[in-house]
C-alpha cells in the first residue's frame, strides 16, 4: 500500500508541478476608437446588429501563413467584431431629436464577411455587405459591398486595434457617402 502511494506522488508531483509553476498571462481586451458623428443631415438611421460570417470572435485571431491561422487566448476584443462594427455605425449614424417616424428614416443591416488580420502583410482587411432600407416603404435604397484595410508596424494587439479602427472608419466614410447620395433627393 505505501509502495502504491509513493509511486502515485512520484508520478503526480512532476504533473502538479507544471500548475503551480507556469507563467501568468494576464488576458487583455481591445476596442474600436470612439466613432466621429457622419450622419447626413436630417436623415434618421436605424442601425441593426451586423450578422458575422467572417469567423471572427471574441478571441483574436491573426493569418500567420496563407492557410493557418493563430487564435490568442489571451487578448480578446470587448465584443465579437460583427457587434463592434454596429455600435460603431450606430454612433456614427445617431442624428440626435430624430424621430423613427420621420420621411427620411432608414434601416441599416448587413453583414461582417471578413474581419482578416494578416502577419504576412501586416493589414488588417474587413469587408461588409450592407443595404439601407427605407423604413416608411421597405424598399432598399442602397447595398453595397465595401471593403477597407489599414497597416500595421509591430505584431501587437495594440497595433490590430489601431489599425482595425482605421478600417472601420474608412468603411463608415464610404457608406456615409453612399447614404448621402441616396437620400439627397428627399426632402
Amino acid at each position: 500500500m505505501i509502495r502504491y502511494t509513493a509511486i502515485t506522488l512520484m508520478l503526480a508531483i512532476p504533473l502538479l508541478g507544471g500548475c503551480f509553476f507556469s507563467t501568468y498571462h494576464e488576458t487583455q481586451n481591445f476596442d474600436l476608437a470612439q466613432a466621429r458623428p457622419c450622419c447626413p443631415e436630417k436623415v434618421v438611421i436605424e442601425v441593426k446588429d451586423f450578422e458575422n460570417l467572417s469567423g471572427a470572435g471574441l478571441k483574436m485571431r491573426y493569418r500567420a501563413e496563407q492557410y493557418r491561422i493563430v487564435i490568442d487566448s489571451y487578448n480578446k476584443w470587448v465584443q465579437t467584431p460583427d457587434v463592434m462594427i454596429s455600435r460603431y455605425f450606430m454612433a456614427a449614424f445617431s442624428q440626435p431629436g430624430g424621430s423613427m417616424l420621420d420621411e427620411r428614416s432608414y434601416i441599416l443591416s448587413g453583414t461582417l464577411n471578413s474581419f482578416d488580420i494578416n502577419l504576412t502583410t501586416k493589414t488588417v482587411l474587413i469587408q461588409i455587405t450592407c443595404q439601407l432600407k427605407e423604413r416608411k416603404t421597405g424598399s432598399i435604397k442602397l447595398r453595397k459591398e465595401l471593403s477597407a484595410s489599414a497597416s500595421f508596424q509591430q505584431d501587437s494587439p495594440v497595433e490590430f486595434a489601431e489599425a482595425a479602427s482605421k478600417a472601420v472608419n474608412e468603411l463608415t466614410e464610404k457608406l456615409s457617402a453612399g447614404i448621402a447620395a441616396v437620400t439627397a433627393g428627399k426632402n
